[in-house]
């Protein structure tokens, strides 16, 4: 279904693709009424963000809000409400250390990437960790087994995890369903917020081979400059459009007193008077959130590590946030009329940037030239609703339904590489994105004696080792699963991890220090585990894999005298570094 540009467009059928109706559109349910005074901020400081509610992130939606700590760690951090203690979560990447606390309300507050937790959970924690013998842990306390009063102080802020420097990590979820919730549109959440948001950026795309923009079959790019209302195009060009176009947008939100580049609030596109896509960030769902590959020009991301979000809507994409979509966010032009397109940004606070442009629409040639061009679509059909199978030579490949977000030709081929220990296959491309695991099978051509568990399925990501993927065998076939195409082969890992000591050596008085650090480094597959003893006892050493630093802290498990410590490093495929010293205290 298209939006017709004609005087007459404000007729409109309903129409339905796989059970959607798509017009008048996708149009969220009324707004809730969030608690306006119920919670206090997570900080005792004036909260200034480096990340918005739903800024776009790699193959995820940002599900909170970053809160910057002025570049310090330390940080008192409070429970915004009276509640208790539902969750406690220890990784190495994600959020870190992490806390969540379910309120009466019907509210659940998270707090991400903490330096430690107060005393009382702290201990808690680490006398779980001692117990289960491992650093990375995830606990659910009970409901009557830690409470929380608010404004009591729960942790304090650091840097740990996928953190790129110190904040703090802040969501509120839905109890009942677990979506995050803009944390912002709760009025005690408060931060200052007068400047506008910018538009950088402006896509037409065509949608068949009979759109035409500027006479040519081809996605065209605008820059755009100027501020507030009066954005524009920067080389103010004459623009002909013909047949079924879409278009994309690239944007961010400034905000007082910081120079990050955060994400907006909404964006909003019409023609004329006519509005033809929404976009609103107040509701999130982690089970849609991949999701994003969807909205954003996926392989423009991958050439030029910018995103556009993309009015046109696949059939298999999910997501809830849209609104006000209509014909699947396509515009139809077929008449030889001037028209004017209107793209509004907004933020939470209602500072607001619009760019309006013109477009002449013309009346196509009759029929249509089609140029052929070598990027034209050859190989299996890949109907997105089906599964399916392929196999060639020595590898196969299983995609389950909906594994992408529309139907496309899929492509294989296969490049011989002298001196491998399989073809590099190329599966499809990299700039089309998958959104569920497909499985990858494939056969080595050689076989090193004593290697077959040194062996894996690699990804070809541009650097000089490729990305490990999987190391299953099933029969005569590496298997792993993946969710990235591109190239692919079969690679041997047979380097040792590094252990580098940091503050300690052989014979070493550590009296002096309360710490003791060593790094663990793997070039190649990465760190699959590790395990450090005193005295033959487990000690919990805390990893963060960003700065590749293993630290124990000083316990009651380290001996006056003489001390023996032993730290056995496992890369993931099983090639391991045994370090031993002995220390005195």
């Amino acid at each position: 279904m298209d939006i017709r540009l004609k005087y007459s467009f404000i007729f409109f059928l309903v129409f339905s693709v796989a059970g959607v109706v798509i017009v008048p559109g996708r149009i969220k349910a009324q707004q809730a009424n969030y608690p306006s005074d119920y919670f206090r901020s997570p900080l005792g400081i004036p909260l200034y963000l480096s990340g918005t509610f739903g800024e776009l992130r790699s193959n995820h939606f940002h599900s909170g809000i970053d809160i910057k700590t002025g570049g310090t760690e330390g940080k008192n951090v409070y429970a915004i409400a009276d509640g208790y203690v539902s969750r406690i979560k220890v990784s190495t990447g994600g959020y870190g250390k992490a806390l969540y606390i379910t309120h009466p309300n019907g509210y659940v507050s998270v707090y991400g990437h903490l330096q430690r937790y107060n005393d009382i959970l702290q201990e808690f924690v680490t006398s779980y960790q001692y117990q289960k013998e491992r650093f990375v842990v995830e606990i659910y306390p009970d409901k009557d087994q830690i409470k929380v009063k608010k404004g009591e102080v729960i942790a304090l802020s650091g840097n740990t995890g996928g953190s790129a420097g110190p904040h703090l990590h802040f969501e509120i979820r839905e109890e009942a369903t677990q979506h995050p919730v803009n944390p912002l549109l709760f009025e005690s959440i408060k931060v200052t917020d007068f400047y506008r948001p910018k538009i950088l950026e402006v896509a037409i795309y065509p949608v068949d081979r009979q759109s035409l923009i500027n006479g040519e079959n081809d996605t065209v790019f605008y820059r755009v400059a100027g501020w507030g209302d009066e954005h524009y195009l920067r080389t103010n060009p004459e623009i002909t459009v013909s047949g079924r176009v879409s278009f994309g947008i690239r944007t961010h939100d400034l905000m007082n007193d910081v120079p990050n580049k955060n994400g907006v609030y909404t964006i909003d596109m019409s023609v004329d008077t006519l509005q033809f896509f929404g976009l609103k960030m107040d509701e999130l769902s982690f089970s849609t959130t991949r999701y994003i590959n969807s909205l954003i020009d996926y392989g423009y991301y991958k050439k030029m590590k910018r995103r556009l979000v993309r009015t046109q809507v696949d059939t298999n994409n999910l997501l809830a946030t849209y609104r006000n979509v209509r014909a699947n966010g396509i515009v139809s032009f077929d008449d030889s009329l001037m028209h004017t397109v209107t793209c509004k940004v907004a933020d939470i606070h209602g500072n607001t940037a619009k760019l309006q442009f013109e477009v002449q629409s013309v009346l196509p040639n009759d029929p249509v030239l089609v140029t052929v061009k070598d990027s034209d679509p050859e190989g299996v059909n890949f109907d997105f609703t089906q599964p399916h199978k392929i196999s060639e030579g020595n590898i196969s490949l299983s995609f389950p339904a909906n594994a992408f977000y529309r139907s496309f030709y899929f492509m294989l081929d296969t490049d011989t590489v002298a001196g491998n220990y399989s073809p590099v296959y190329r599966v499809h491309n990299k700039f089309t994105p998958v959104q569920k695991a497909f499985t990858l099978k494939i056969k080595p051509e050689k076989i090193p004696e004593g290697w077959k568990d040194k062996m894996y399925i690699a990804y070809d990501n541009g650097n000089a080792i490729p990305a490990f993927i999987g190391a299953g065998w099933e029969k005569d076939y590496l298997k792993a699963k993946s969710r990235l195409l591109g190239n692919y082969l079969v690679a041997v890992d047979t380097v040792l991890p590094e252990i580098i000591p940091v503050n300690i050596a052989d014979g070493k008085d550590i009296s002096a220090q309360n710490t003791i650090k060593v790094k663990i480094k793997d070039g190649e597959t990465g760190i699959g585990s590790y395990r450090g003893t005193l005295n033959d006892q487990w000690i919990l050493m805390e990893y963060d894999a960003k700065k590749q630093l293993l630290t124990y802290t000083y316990d009651k498990r380290l001996e006056k005298g003489a001390n023996h410590l032993k730290l056995v490093v496992n890369d993931l495929l099983g090639n391991e570094t045994v370090f031993e010293a002995d220390l005195i205290y």
